[in-house]
C-alpha cells in the first residue's frame, strides 16, 4: 500500500511519516510539502491512502483530493489539520474521507484511523497465536514460549509457521513485526 503524506510543516511531515511507517501494511510513504509536489508524486505512484493537511502554500486540500480520486476511485484520505473544524467535506469526496483530525489531537487518533482502515493482520490471529505472537514481540524464543506456556516445543513452531503463513512473512521479520507490534501497543497504552 502507498501512503502519500502532505503537509506544509517539515517538523510535522517527517513525524507524521515516521508514525505512518510503522505500519507494515504500508510499503511505501512518499512525503509532500505542497499540492504540486503531492500531484507529481501521484502521477508516478498509485495512492492508496492519502493524509492531507487542509491549508497548504499553494492551495486547499480539496483540489488534490479530487485528482487523487480521479487516479485511483479507492483511494482513502485522512483529513489533519489544525483548522480541522472549519473543514467542509464536499459531497463527492465523502466516500473517500475516512477520517477529518485536529492535529491537537494526532497522533492517537490517526493511528486509529489507520488502524480501522488497514486492520492489521496480526489482529486476525487466533487467541493463541496473539498470545505467541506477543512473546515473540518481547524477544523470547521458541524453547522460552513453550516453558511458559507450558506446552510442546513443535507445537510452538508450528504456531510460528502459521503465524508467518497468514502474515505473509519469513522468520526474521515475523520477529521485527512481533516486536514493532508491541511497541506500539505500548505506546497506545
Amino acid at each position: 500500500m502507498n501512503c502519500l503524506v502532505l503537509e506544509d510543516q517539515q517538523i510535522f511531515l517527517d513525524l507524521l511519516a515516521s508514525m505512518v511507517e510503522s505500519f507494515y501494511e504500508i510499503s511505501n510513504v512518499f512525503k509532500a510539502e505542497s499540492i504540486e509536489a503531492a500531484s507529481n508524486i501521484s502521477h508516478h505512484h498509485k495512492i492508496d491512502l492519502a493524509i492531507l493537511d487542509v491549508y497548504l502554500p499553494d492551495g486547499h486540500c480539496n483540489d488534490l483530493a479530487h485528482h487523487l480520486t480521479f487516479q485511483n476511485p479507492n483511494t482513502k484520505i485522512i483529513i489533519l489539520s489544525g483548522a480541522a473544524q472549519e473543514f467542509v467535506c464536499p459531497k463527492n469526496l465523502e466516500q473517500s474521507i475516512y477520517g477529518i483530525i485536529d492535529k491537537n489531537d494526532a497522533f492517537d487518533t490517526l493511528r486509529h484511523c489507520i488502524n480501522v482502515i488497514l486492520k492489521p493482520a496480526h489482529h486476525e490471529l487466533t487467541q493463541r497465536q496473539q498470545t505467541i505472537f506477543g512473546l515473540i514481540g518481547e524477544g523470547k524464543t521458541t524453547k522460552e514460549i513453550a516453558m511458559e506456556l507450558e506446552i510442546a516445543h513443535s507445537t510452538i513452531e508450528t504456531h510460528r509457521k502459521a503465524i508467518a503463513q497468514r502474515l505473509n512473512v519469513s522468520g526474521a521479520e515475523l520477529i521485527r513485526r512481533a516486536t514493532l507490534a508491541r511497541t506500539i501497543q505500548k505506546i497506545n497504552q
